[in-house]
């Protein structure tokens, strides 16, 4: 089992609902608690969740579904997911990037909360989920919050429909192609 992985799947592929479903997969069959999405696209936030609410409507006990407070909505906050992992529960938390680069620990500008942004990145998480991988994943603060998120045992799957500049970074197994030829 690979460590990371790119989905190059171009748009319409469904690579949310995809995603959503492998979290499902593996939380049943590997134990897969503890998920992170990160994206340069804080506003995908809403389509992650809608996406979220239909793959798991039937089964809302076992999972829930966070936000870093960058965002204004009622969705639960980190502390909230904690508590529900340590209950047993799958958790999925949704961060920017842009968010997270501004921790001094992968060497921001240290605005706002940083508490809560090193917890996050600090956060034992299981697999990290890099949404639209090829937009501010390439310049230093987007690498070191990646790198910050690498841990022993956590797994990375990277989405994208345009990947160009992260082919170099896989190995053939690493890579699942889809196009519309």
């Amino acid at each position: 089992f690979n460590p990371e992985y790119l989905w190059n799947a171009k748009m319409r592929f469904g690579k949310t609902v995809s995603a959503l479903w492998l979290i499902e997969r593996l939380h049943k069959e590997k134990g897969l608690k503890k998920v992170l999405i990160i994206t340069h696209r804080p506003v995908v936030n809403a389509s992650w969740y809608d996406d979220f609410k239909k793959v798991f409507k039937g089964s809302l006990d076992d999972y829930a579904y966070g936000t870093s407070k960058e965002t204004e909505d009622e969705r639960d906050d980190f502390n909230t997911i904690k508590k529900k992992a340590k209950e047993g529960k799958c958790v999925i938390f949704f961060a920017s990037i842009h968010y997270l680069r501004l921790s001094k620990a992968v060497e921001g500008a240290g605005r706002g909360d940083d508490e809560a942004k090193n917890a996050i990145l600090d956060y034992d998480w299981d697999l990290v989920i890099i949404d639209e991988a090829h937009e501010g994943t390439q310049t230093n603060l987007g690498a070191n919050v990646i790198n910050y998120l690498r841990k022993g045992h956590t797994k990375f799957l990277n989405l994208s429909g345009t990947p160009f500049n992260l082919l170099e970074n896989f190995k053939a197994g690493q890579i699942y192609n889809w196009d519309y030829i």
